[in-house]
């Protein structure tokens, strides 16, 4: 296990002076500075807007594009980016011919790219703090200040969408060590999200995994909390099924050897 956690460590010094860094930062605060750009320059518009339910307004104002679309492209790029790093130096037959077992590279970097995952979602959630706060002190007309800051929905948010990007995450994983070239696994995962918002009307689009975190946002579960317990099974199961699947194909990749 020691030797696991070391390993891990190292992958995560190979993304240090990636591209990977920088792209958590930018995305993770590019709505949040935008929406507070948007608050500032059209109080007229805007207060009226948040100023009935302030901070569960502005959330989910924040929320309802990073959940439909820059995190699921996000986890497409991401993911792609951390597995370039070895086909671009050419390393893979050195990291794979290193005294380590083949789950130990496997999971180790599945584990970094989980891992800039939660930092984009933790920066993201506190960049929304962050935003609203700055807003509410510039101009008062905006009651943020005056309200409590709803830390457990933020939680609850956080976390139903984190599950359902863990397939999609999982799918691209496989993708990215599938495809030697970058655009091709990119290209796939852009064209896998632009088919489930073509498919957004189909009855079995909850079987759909890059559709799963724009559903756990947009659904009302207080409404159908049905729903809910559906799409996390769904997610569950399925993320089970792509990484046993996932696992067994590269293992048995002629490559490898």
């Amino acid at each position: 296990m020691k030797r696991f956690f070391l390993n891990t460590k190292t992958e995560f010094l190979k993304s240090k002076g990636t591209a990977a860094v920088w792209l958590t930062i930018l995305a993770a605060l590019f709505i949040p500075v935008i929406y507070a750009m948007v608050c500032l320059e059209r109080p007229d518009v805007m207060v009226k807007k948040i100023n009935s339910d302030p901070w569960m307004a502005f959330l989910r104002m924040n929320w309802k594009n990073v959940a439909a679309v820059i995190l699921p492209l996000y986890c497409v790029l991401m993911t792609s980016l951390i597995i370039q790093i070895e086909y671009r130096n050419n390393t893979w037959k050195q990291v794979y011919t290193l005294p380590r077992k083949f789950a130990d590279v496997f999971f180790s970097k599945f584990i970094v790219i989980h891992s800039f995952l939660i930092g984009f979602i933790l920066l993201f959630s506190s960049a929304i703090i962050i935003s609203g706060l700055s807003v509410a002190r510039l101009n008062p007309a905006y009651h943020l200040l005056s309200k409590d800051i709803p830390w457990m929905m933020l939680l609850i948010i956080a976390s139903r969408i984190y599950l359902g990007l863990f397939a999609i995450t999982i799918v691209q994983y496989w993708l990215s060590l599938r495809f030697k070239n970058f655009v091709v696994s990119l290209g796939i995962g852009m064209g896998l999200w632009i088919t489930g918002i073509v498919l957004m009307d189909w009855d079995k689009i909850v079987y759909y995994p890059y559709m799963y975190s724009t559903f756990m946002f947009f659904t009302d579960f207080d409404k159908n909390p049905e729903t809910l317990v559906q799409l996390s099974l769904c997610s569950i199961i399925s993320s089970v099924l792509f990484l046993t699947l996932s696992f067994r194909d590269i293992y048995l990749l002629p490559e490898r050897g």
